[in-house]
């Protein structure tokens, strides 16, 4: 069984829950809680400055048989963040590798005829988790799908244009079923809060530090 002396909080949902604008907030209040001594850092992906992720991304919002070539990049800079971690801290990353089994999962649902690199490259994520650091605790934000829609659509990003509610629609199902199943293989607690109308970081941050201490 892995073992670390730190924690990682991965925080979940679908597109346009509201994960990125909960960040900084939870990590202040976490930090505020002096949980096992240490403080809170986040990582962040740092992708709205990457040109390949934007191209890829568009992509994947075109055109479903691109999906995967956009997975798989970001399934390996998703990676790269948590590779040589400090262990003098404990770390908020918004989204782990769990979300890419359920893209990959959601993305096969859709494909009429998924090929043997759609198949492949689920099993290639649960080949890097051997690897990953413990993911002590999710916060998984769920949120009204079509609240999510709205909320995409009102942020305005050219890459995200064309992205169908039905799509948004499969993602909270699927984070519905999964996230569940994934938290308990892999040993990590799953925290489920509705975020739909949003909600107090500080309360998160409680839950958080209850659940992995």
């Amino acid at each position: 069984m892995i073992t670390q002396d730190f924690h990682i909080a991965a925080v979940e949902g679908n597109i346009g829950a509201g994960k990125s604008s909960l960040l900084v907030k939870l990590q202040t209040s976490l930090n505020n809680l002096q949980t096992n001594g240490k403080q809170w850092k986040v990582l962040y992906e740092e992708v709205e400055s990457d040109p390949m992720f934007q191209k890829l991304l568009l992509d994947f919002t075109q055109d479903p048989k691109k999906r995967i070539n956009f997975q798989r990049y970001i399934t390996q800079r998703r990676a790269e963040v948590c590779e040589d971690l400090d262990t003098h801290y404990n770390y908020i990353i918004e989204r782990s590798l769990f979300s890419d089994l359920i893209f990959c999962q959601a993305n096969l649902m859709e494909a009429c005829r998924p090929d043997g690199k759609d198949l492949d490259y689920y099993y290639d994520i649960e080949d890097r988790l051997t690897d990953y650091p413990l993911v002590s605790a999710v916060v998984y934000l769920r949120t009204d799908p079509k609240v999510c829609f709205d909320r995409m659509q009102s942020r305005a990003r050219s890459q995200e244009e064309g992205t169908p509610l039905n799509y948004i629609t499969l993602l909270s199902g699927m984070h519905d079923v999964m996230l569940p199943q994934i938290c308990a293989k892999y040993n990590t607690s799953l925290i489920i809060h509705d975020w739909t109308y949003f909600g107090c970081a500080d309360s998160l941050a409680r839950r958080i530090v209850s659940a992995i201490t």
